[in-house]
């Protein structure tokens, strides 16, 4: 048995994948949750638990000790406001960090799963490399900057690296299943009069580098390290709803949503689920980053420094989640 890991997040969709990937590769993996989350997705692999909350430095601490690595992938992709946003992703980051150097003096990775939208979108067809200035959109993609800044003052104490994912899919994802859902409805939607270009990345493949950072020890005290996770490809809008409308069997009819159409329908739709006690999916942040016509980064320097090819090819790993969805009744 490897030595043991600490993950945070590990019931969400990308952690859970993560502590799974871990677990095939020989590591023994702790899951930190908090006392009232949900063991989706976990329940029956081999982990050892510790419900902790980040409120306690003490009982934090304690969770940590005997971890070789602190992978930490806890956080809020949805949340009612900026100042919720940024105790989940930038102050729990903060939390951690001061356990991880309190309880294991021998560390040898802090890793951060943030995010292209910290980055922010690419001013063209060009993808941005990780050196590229960060120039974050809304109140989630600053969070995750921020947690990352948080990360870079711990240079010099602790070996820590950021991972940072584009859109993720795969299964028991449940944002991009939305357009899984339309589609099999024989709908597919499009923002806008031009084509949009991103970059899209499988889950499995967002574990595989989270892995291969960590076998590799591929962070120093001296100085953070930054890795960009895709399947690398630009991906266009248009190109994704056909690989989803083929693993679906259906031929969706296009409808174009205009952007003051879309832009209302965020603000009703974020109206309405904080009347209702709610975060919408679709949200007037979330709009925000999809109204933007490109969202391009650059793995190479994962390929590079870490020998990642990715595992799915957009057809292939559409056509999986799309059984997966089926199989489990989502469609």
């Amino acid at each position: 048995m490897k030595p043991t890991v600490a993950l945070t997040g590990a019931n969400g969709f990308i952690g859970s994948r993560l502590a799974e990937e871990l677990l095939s590769a020989g590591y023994a993996v702790r899951c930190l949750l908090r006392p009232q989350s949900r063991l989706q997705w976990i329940e029956s692999l081999p982990v050892d638990l510790a419900r902790v909350s980040y409120g306690d430095p003490e009982a934090l601490a304690r969770a940590l000790e005997g971890c070789m690595a602190v992978l930490h992938f806890g956080g809020a992709t949805k949340a009612p406001n900026r100042d919720a946003y940024f105790m989940a992703n930038a102050e729990t980051t903060h939390r951690l960090l001061e356990a991880s150097a309190r309880a294991c003096p021998g560390l040898e990775l802090f890793l951060l799963c943030s995010s292209q939208a910290a980055l922010g979108p690419s001013p063209g067809l060009d993808p941005l490399s990780e050196d590229a200035p960060p120039h974050p959109l809304t109140a989630y993609g600053q969070s995750k900057l921020e947690a990352e800044r948080i990360c870079r003052e711990w240079e010099g104490r602790l070996p820590v690296a950021v991972l940072r994912p584009p859109a993720v899919y795969g299964p028991r994802d449940k944002d991009i299943f939305i357009f899984f859902q339309l589609i099999n409805r024989w709908i597919s939607p499009s923002i806008g009069p031009r084509e949009r270009y991103f970059s899209l990345v499988h889950v499995e493949d967002v574990a595989q580098v989270a892995r291969l950072i960590l076998e590799q020890r591929a962070a120093s005290r001296e100085r953070m390290r930054i890795y960009h996770v895709t399947d690398g490809a630009v991906r266009r809008w248009s190109e994704v709803a056909q690989a989803v409308a083929a693993a679906l069997d259906r031929r969706p009819v296009t409808v174009r949503v205009p952007l003051g159409v879309a832009a209302a329908v965020g603000r009703i739709a974020g109206g309405w689920s904080r009347l209702a006690g709610r975060v919408a999916t679709l949200n007037a942040d979330k709009l925000k980053d999809i109204m933007q016509q490109y969202w391009l980064m650059s793995c190479d320097r994962t390929q590079a420094d870490l020998g990642y090819v990715p595992r799915w090819d957009l057809a292939s790993g559409i056509a999986m989640t799309a059984r997966w969805y089926k199989e489990k009744g989502w469609l």
